[in-house]
């Protein structure tokens, strides 16, 4: 019994020397995670587990933001937390390594707009929960984009929304405007890890919820049972998977995950309306390249009503497009534009203009 003392004694002492490396200390934490396969009885391991019992050291999370609790992995105290790494880790492992994948594409153009801000860099995270990191995704509730903006939020923010543009797809437009979502909420609230809670749930539910709990932190609101079910389980999926994609070595999945090759891009303006056929042409880019660089387009050219509009092109078309440009004007200037009168159809239309109809 001496010996088992001394030995735990002089583990932690070295846990002090080396400034706390919980990974190194808390390492039977991570064999917990290590099915690639959801059972039952896994779940209830993972939901079961006691640090104070089943390893040697975790971290306390007294005093702690979210943030911090993530980064010294103290935040696994939490059943939920610990619940969701291994749900993510079985179940939804084939999800999460392809949201993980996509976010190389996009966390160049993310980050880049975080780094202007003061805010957790760990928020720019949070597409892996809200839409896998995809700028196409629709959610039931009609939210769109990497940030899953509803119009009754985007609208307020900024993000135009028409025939011709949908900008809640629009990877730096939509992250500007949640980075001002964000930090509206922050104003209101005082608390990152309360935010995190109004970012899914709203404001609203989140301060009536404390003003008729008292509770103080977000564990405290979630244990209350006040919030919605959605909203309590919102931060310990997101704390989740924010844990796996920062350690995704000691979680076992960095040998699963393949970055995609991202091809360097630049920022073209355009000072006048532009078809993407013709750009296509011009740029020697494909139509689905030009698309899928430039996810907010929602037709075939830029919105008529821009005298001036930018996108996203692959750096080594830029060239091409700079000596093509007269070219693009020319044949912008020589579009018709017809007002249809009462009585007029596409065919007729298309007569007095001697076109075809395919």
């Amino acid at each position: 019994m001496r010996r088992i003392r001394l030995i735990a004694t002089a583990a932690v002492f070295s846990a002090m020397l080396l400034g706390y490396n919980s990974t190194l200390f808390s390492w039977g934490l991570f064999n917990l995670f290590s099915d690639t396969s959801y059972t039952e009885s896994g779940l209830k391991k993972a939901e079961n587990f006691d640090p104070d019992r089943d390893i040697l050291y975790l971290p306390k999370m007294e005093g702690k933001s979210i943030f911090q609790s993530a980064n010294d992995l103290s935040i696994c105290r939490k059943k939920d937390v610990r619940k969701y790494i291994y749900i993510y880790l079985t179940s939804g492992r084939e999800y999460l390594k392809k949201s993980i994948e996509r976010s190389y594409i996009y966390r160049d153009i993310i980050d880049e707009e975080f780094r202007k801000n003061e805010i957790p860099p760990e928020l720019s995270l949070l597409p892996l929960l809200e839409s896998g990191f995809n700028p196409n995704a629709v959610s039931r509730s009609r939210a769109i984009g990497l940030w899953q903006f509803v119009s009754n939020t985007s609208t307020p923010l900024g993000l135009r929304s028409d025939r011709w543009v949908e900008e809640r797809r629009d990877i730096q437009k939509s992250t500007q405007a949640a980075i001002r979502h964000l930090k509206g909420l922050y104003g209101t609230l005082g608390s990152w890890d309360l935010v995190l809670a109004a970012y899914n749930g709203g404001y609203g539910q989140v301060s009536r919820a404390m003003k008729k709990t008292g509770a103080k932190n977000i564990w405290e609101l979630i244990e209350s049972g006040v919030l919605t079910r959605q909203t309590s389980e919102y931060v310990p999926r997101f704390v989740a998977m924010l844990m796996i994609y920062k350690n995704q070595r000691l979680f076992g999945i960095s040998d699963e995950i393949t970055i995609p090759r991202i091809e360097n891009s630049e920022y073209v303006v355009f000072e006048f309306p532009v078809d993407i056929k013709k750009l296509s042409w011009a740029s020697g880019v494909s139509i689905e390249t030009i698309k899928s660089m430039n996810p907010e387009l929602n037709s075939g050219a830029t919105p008529p009503y821009k005298n001036e509009y930018v996108l996203r092109m692959p750096s080594r078309s830029v060239k091409g497009i700079e000596e093509k440009m007269d070219r693009l004007r020319a044949e912008n200037k020589r579009q018709t534009i017809h007002r249809v009168k009462k009585g007029e159809c596409v065919a007729s239309i298309a007569r007095q203009y001697k076109k075809k109809l395919h």
